[in-house]
């Protein structure tokens, strides 16, 4: 037997655990609600203003959006692209897709028109819900793939004061509003693709890599445990959701019940008010790269008053910590930068 042979299945003696309850996304949010409705989920406006919810009103969202596009036709085993910055919208979809059996197929945003459309179509997005700010990308994209049913816009503004060449159009709030606010979920096969993320296509056309609902689940239970996350940390996300599954954060956070904070749209310049919110809510957990962590403790620096960030563990991947990084979070604020996977 080679060493790239698997071992014999072998079946021993039957268990009375109730193995055959398959491990899926939805199962996370569901104990969550239970648990702690009431915590909070805080995510910025399109206005760049905030807005608190709970766990329990963000779930009724979860289940209205899952009726929204069972209406629309969507069902077990279809895509639906998401092209979104790290907004709420994005996260309710992070859940609703995969507790409906459908497949969240993750857009990223810096991909050239080809490599986009190509993602999209061998992906097979039936439907894309992209958000207001990221129109002109989907209009160019949109003669690219035919195969596209339908677009649903995310945003405040109602669609009578949008222009776009986007056809048919949907808008998100209107579907949500328009859904039942109770939802049947089906008890979904762990082995199916709970999303999808595409390679940046520097070899060659970008690869697909299809998370199953099992490893997603399982994956959470690692991230959360080796960063010893509980009900009591507060995550945010600061690594686009697109990216990686959003290195599984999101489902880590629900696992343990965090108070969950959704930044939205931000750009590299804007550390200060990443820092500053980070500090303002409380957050005990985030990721990100050092090209966004370096900006944020320069911004400590020059404050007059040291926060206090002692139970905040930064996850920093992409590439290697600087040591005097991580020496400057811990000696200003007490932070620790975890060493991830990274270049």
């Amino acid at each position: 037997m080679t060493e790239a042979t698997p071992p014999p299945l072998v079946h021993g003696a039957p268990s009375t655990m109730g193995d055959d309850f398959p491990l899926n996304v939805m199962t996370l949010m569901r104990h969550a609600v239970r648990v702690a409705p009431e915590q909070e989920v805080v995510h910025r406006t399109g206005d760049g203003g905030w807005a608190r919810s709970s766990y329990a009103a963000t779930y009724e969202r979860m289940m209205r959006l899952a009726n929204a596009l069972t209406s629309l036709g969507v069902g077990p085993g279809d895509r639906v692209g998401v092209l979104d910055w790290n907004s709420h919208r994005h996260f309710e979809c992070y859940f609703a897709l995969p507790g409906m059996g459908a497949v969240m197929l993750q857009l990223n945003q810096r991909l050239g028109i080809e490599d986009l459309a190509y993602v999209v179509s061998h992906g097979g997005a039936r439907f894309i819900t992209v958000d207001e700010t990221l129109l002109p990308l989907a209009e160019a994209l949109a003669p690219h793939v035919p195969g596209v049913a339908g677009w649903i816009l995310m945003g405040e503004r109602p669609l009578s004061e949008i222009s776009t060449t986007l056809a048919p159009l949907y808008h998100y709030e209107d579907l949500l509003a328009a859904a039942d606010p109770v939802f049947a979920w089906p008890m979904v096969e762990e082995r199916s693709a709970a999303s999808a993320c595409y390679t940046t296509g520097t070899t060659g056309k970008p690869k697909g890599v299809y998370y199953s609902q099992r490893s997603t689940y399982l994956h959470a239970y690692a991230l959360a445990t080796s960063l010893g996350m509980t009900l009591d940390d507060c995550t945010m996300f600061i690594t686009p959701l697109f990216h990686g599954h959003g290195w599984g954060m999101p489902h880590a956070a629900v696992l343990t019940m965090n108070k969950i904070v959704l930044p939205g749209r931000f750009t590299m310049d804007e550390t200060a008010f990443l820092t500053d919110t980070l500090i303002r809510e409380g957050v005990t957990v985030t990721n990100g790269a050092p090209a966004i962590f370096l900006p944020m403790l320069r911004h400590i620096e020059a404050l007059p008053e040291k926060p206090d960030l002692s139970r905040l563990r930064m996850l920093s991947g992409a590439s290697e910590p600087p040591l005097a990084m991580m020496r400057g979070f811990h000696d200003l604020a007490g932070a620790e930068v975890v060493h991830a996977y990274g270049a």
